[in-house]
């Protein structure tokens, strides 16, 4: 049986670097790997022969082809490239998997596809911006819309259409004291970003207003014609308007939410029925693999990377989320048996909120019909993005992390190999003015205060000493009595009464340098201001729409080419 290795990734610290693991050189050793993978996975026939993985592909090649330009029938037997992530308006390191697909897929002649995972809570309304002035920064959070409760990104919908439009203006006027002349000359990818993401809003409302008006009854009709932009949902503007973005920039690749993959793709139900089969034995295997994850990594948390899945008077939790159109807040799913069928319970509504037969894949439409929703969570998206949908899938730091769990329940859940996938994440800092100060200087001036208590003599060198020569000699006279002190007494062996008259020496050198630490400490103190003001705003951490747009698309392009 297959134990973690606790492996340490780490973004690169330099601006401007990429860390990529395995390089892009190995791209098509790693794809050809896969496919083998592929081929076993289908023999344990997980998925009926009518639902295998071309068909899943075809599903998602088809969502994702309504704005791309993908052609489902040509590209289902081409390599398809993967990467994932929430509809954020995410930092650069984030973007970069998504040129890195794109680049992969142009060099192998294949589809690349960003799976937007719209069934993950949106837990912010806005992004960090800095502002104030160079001498005294700060963070702001600028809203692109009113704080709600938290909710699903795929139900949540814009709740303030003024904070909305005006979030690009909003944005500028925070971030403009702090560019230089050629970020004002040159903008950034906020004003190419924002109005897309308006014009993304105002279709997908127009749309709803038009449907309400052809076939929803009177009420729901007269509802949304009076919503303005607040019937569109923020995940559909902030994922579609990025999609654009990077087609202007010349990237080749499709979108495709999890959640209109779920109304699509039958295979996912077969592949989740599967698991229902089997959900005591997965029950298992998850939570023994968690365990052995957390010892190896020294992981206290209960709560991470993620919590146990639980049982419930004869109900078994599985990795899904559930919710309802009465309730939109997202709660586990357990699952049971009852003779020839499966139900799901959210665990907290009536016992049984979703049935369908052991046999078939009904569970979406099936929960649909009653207005319920069942989701896939991270573990399960990216194990079916790997085992079924994708030849490659490009991860995150924090996502290769967790997939070194999702490796040991593949491993011991379905007998096989996982499928490689490569790690991609970039590094950029905001081309803004910062103080050049580091830690590294913190922590030199904190050792000089140290020395002053411990090595007073050290400071015969230093200029300001040289410069007092009074002072110069008095210190000089005890530190040679310090030496001739220590040539007397082996420190390893001696009583505590040596080392008290040595701190007496110490103290003497010391209390010549009341002005020198005094000096030292005011310095001291103004670094530790520097270096937090520097740190705060040379973060990796700031969106992208803060980078100037013609700048970081560029670089990250360069850095995503490096394919044999």
């Amino acid at each position: 049986m297959s134990s973690p290795q606790r492996r340490r990734l780490r973004a690169p610290d330099a601006d401007g670097a990429a860390l990529i693991d395995p390089p892009l050189s190995e791209v098509s050793k790693l794809i050809e790997h896969n496919r083998q993978i592929g081929i076993q996975f289908d023999r344990l026939s997980v998925l009926p022969p009518n639902h295998d993985r071309k068909l899943a592909r075809t599903a998602l090649l088809t969502t994702a082809g309504a704005h791309s330009g993908i052609h489902p029938k040509d590209a289902a037997q081409q390599p398809l490239i993967l990467t994932g992530h929430q509809p954020e308006l995410f930092h650069p390191g984030v973007w970069f998997k998504n040129f890195v697909i794109s680049s992969i897929a142009q060099a192998k002649s294949g589809s690349a596809i960003n799976l937007v995972i719209d069934s993950d809570v949106a837990r912010s309304s806005g992004i960090r911006v800095p502002t104030g002035s160079s001498g005294e920064p700060r963070v702001a959070e600028v809203l692109f819309d009113a704080l709600s409760e938290e909710l699903p990104w795929e139900e949540r919908q814009i709740q303030d259409e003024s904070v909305f439009r005006n979030f690009g203006i909003e944005v500028k006027r925070a971030i403009s004291p702090l560019l230089n002349e050629q970020s004002r000359r040159d903008g950034l990818l906020i004003d190419e970003l924002w109005p897309l993401a308006v014009e993304e809003a105002e279709r997908e409302a127009e749309s709803l207003r038009q449907f309400a008006s052809e076939q929803a009854p009177d009420g729901l009709a007269q509802a949304f014609a009076g919503s303005g932009l607040q019937a569109a949902t923020l995940a559909n503007a902030l994922a579609g308007a990025r999609h654009r973005l990077e087609r202007k920039i010349g990237l080749s690749l499709g979108d495709a939410s999890v959640s209109s993959l779920s109304l699509v793709d039958s295979s996912l139900e077969h592949f989740l029925v599967h698991l229902f089969r089997r959900h005591r034995e997965f029950h298992e295997v998850h939570n023994a693999a968690l365990a052995e994850f957390r010892q190896v990594n020294h992981v206290r948390s209960h709560s991470h990377p993620f919590p146990e899945l639980t049982q419930v008077n004869g109900w078994v939790e599985m990795p899904l989320w559930i919710w309802s159109l009465e309730d939109l807040r997202r709660r586990r799913a357990f699952v049971r048996h009852q003779g020839q069928e499966w139900e799901l319970w959210d665990g907290e509504g009536p016992s049984a909120t979703a049935r369908g037969p052991l046999r078939g894949h009904e569970l979406f439409a099936f929960g649909q019909t009653r207005g319920i929703k069942v989701r896939p969570r991270a573990l399960i998206t990216t194990m079916y993005a790997r085992l079924v949908l994708s030849d490659l899938f490009i991860h995150g730091i924090g996502g290769a992390k967790y997939d070194e769990l999702t490796d040991l329940i593949i491993r011991r859940f379905f007998g096989v190999e996982p499928p490689a996938y490569i790690t991609a994440t970039a590094t950029f800092r905001l081309p803004i003015e910062r103080p050049n100060v580091s830690l590294d200087d913190v922590r030199e001036i904190a050792q000089r205060l140290r020395e002053l208590r411990y090595r007073p003599e050290s400071f015969l060198r230093d200029a300001r000493i040289k410069n007092d020569a009074e002072l110069s000699q008095k210190l000089a006279a005890l530190a040679a009595e310090k030496r001739e002190y220590l040539d007397k007494h082996d420190l390893r062996r001696c009583s505590q009464d040596v080392f008290d008259q040595l701190n007496t020496m110490n103290r003497a050198m010391h209390d010549l340098l009341r002005d020198v630490e005094k000096e030292s400490r005011a310095h001291h103190a103004q670094l530790v201001a520097l270096a937090r003001q520097s740190q705060l705003l040379s973060s990796r951490e700031f969106s992208f729409v803060l980078f100037p747009s013609e700048k970081l698309p560029a670089r990250l392009l360069d850095l995503s080419k490096q394919i044999s």
